[in-house]
């Protein structure tokens, strides 16, 4: 066996050992996921205010954000910050605006099925 058939041979073994590894994960158990919202809650003129959305019990929080209900313009003068919270989510949202702005937080909830 030469050189070349040697490395063909040990990259077609290490090639054949991956692909063992990686079929217990293609037959995992799947996930059965869904968004849960909190209330749209009014930020008032100059408060750091926290909106917070949970999930239920059964299911584990994997993500989350925040929506505001002011359209696609986006929203000047609003500081924001979303972060985990135990099992949720939670928007700390600070208004520099005149009028109070609407905001809500959602939370990306799974479970193993």
């Amino acid at each position: 066996m030469n050189r070349r058939t040697s490395r063909h041979a040990l990259i077609r073994c290490a090639l054949t050992a991956v692909l063992a590894a990686a079929v217990p994960a293609a037959t995992a158990a799947t996930l059965d996921c869904a968004n849960y919202t909190s209330a749209v809650t009014p930020a008032p003129f100059n408060t750091w205010t926290a909106v917070d959305a949970y999930c239920p019990s059964d299911r584990t929080a994997t993500g989350g954000g925040y929506y505001f209900h002011e359209g696609s313009l986006g929203v000047p003068g609003i500081w924001v910050m979303h972060i985990p919270l135990s099992n949720g989510w939670r928007t700390w949202v600070d208004n520099q605006n005149s009028t109070p702005r609407n905001v809500q937080t959602y939370v990306r909830c799974c479970k193993v099925i």
